[in-house]
């Protein structure tokens, strides 16, 4: 890890040097930080010439040798969040990116840090903690009334929930899965596509709305994280995601939904008072069974990889334990 630090840290010279024109800037502090989709460093950036930014920073490259696509593409989400700027919905501010080999071999982002705790990791009066919650769900209709069509060039065209649902088939339809934890996958997935919705509401999407995902600070929302599957759809993804993480009834265990301030209903009730739009109750319920559904899918295929020694990860032996409760949950959603 200490060689890694260090060439981390050549590399980010090189590149504050160049973007800032100081040839005696300097990093320190380079420290790694979680992610799933690249590699992420904290670091800070001593400046000898004033003007431009300095101060604690935060470095996301994408990971070697994976296709730049997807969450892998951390230029798009850069974009994506640079193109929030000056809109209610708080981001990290971008400072640079770009694909440049001379500094990482690989594309990357530099955003400013932004201090401030999640609700996943703290533990708060219920009150207070439903308070931020409904604040962090203002902010989520907020993105959602984001005129998606203006940024277009940063979030593309609009995803299709067939296409969604594509997606989905390529993790679900292999001979490699656990029968057992697959379990009813296929009869929600039928119910699902007989019942999709004609004409949802189209907007930009973050994609992983979660409490994990937000960073509040002084009784506000300071900032939306991990951009890595934003993209421009139906707007209720959002919702039913968020919704997912709420409902313990969707669960085998209560320490998978460590933190639900809210209940489904509630979340549902403030988004719809805060997006000033009617909210179909039949919509919700879908998005709801859809998002157990993704979520399940995407445990099975991940239980897969990691029980045939592609990519250790024990936690999803744990998670997949829900597996067959997140279908049958979706089938009971839908009625």
């Amino acid at each position: 890890m200490a060689a890694d630090i260090g060439q981390i840290g050549e590399q980010l010279t090189a590149l504050v040097r160049a973007k800032t024109g100081d040839s005696d800037a300097r990093v320190e502090d380079v420290t790694p930080l979680p992610g799933h989709a690249g590699f992420g460093y904290s670091f800070t950036l001593q400046r000898t010439t004033t003007g431009g930014p300095s101060g604690k920073l935060v470095l996301r490259v994408a990971p070697e040798g994976v296709r730049i696509a997807g969450p892998a593409d951390v230029v798009r989400q850069a974009k994506i969040m640079a193109s929030l700027a000056g809109t209610d919905v708080a981001v990290p501010p971008i400072i640079w990116y770009g694909d440049e080999a001379e500094f990482f071999g690989r594309p990357y982002f530099v955003d400013g840090f932004v201090d401030g705790f999640k609700l996943a990791d703290v533990t708060l009066p219920r009150q207070e903690a439903q308070r931020l919650a409904r604040i962090a769900i203002a902010t989520l209709a907020a993105l959602h009334r984001v005129d998606w069509k203006a940024r277009h060039d940063a979030w593309g065209e609009p995803s299709p929930l067939s296409e969604e649902m594509k997606r989905l088939d390529h993790l679900l339809d292999r001979p490699t899965l656990d029968p057992a934890t697959v379990a009813r996958a296929p009869e929600l997935r039928e119910k699902l596509r007989a019942t999709i919705p004609q004409t949802p509401r189209i907007g930009c999407v973050h994609g992983d709305f979660q409490w994990s995902n937000i960073l509040f600070n002084d009784g506000r929302v300071v900032a939306l994280i991990d951009w890595e599957i934003a993209l421009c759809g139906p707007t209720l993804l959002d919702l039913g995601w968020l919704c997912l993480f709420n409902d313990r009834d969707s669960w085998m265990g209560r320490e998978v939904v460590t933190t639900a301030p809210l209940t489904p209903d509630e979340i549902v009730a403030a988004y719809a008072e805060c997006a000033g739009v009617a909210v179909s109750t039949d919509e919700v319920r879908w998005f709801r069974a859809f998002s157990g559904f993704r979520f399940g899918v995407i445990t099975c295929f991940n239980l897969m990889l990691h029980r045939r020694g592609k990519r250790h990860d024990p936690e999803w032996e744990r998670i997949g334990l829900s597996a067959p409760r997140l279908f049958e949950r979706g089938l009971e959603l839908l009625g």
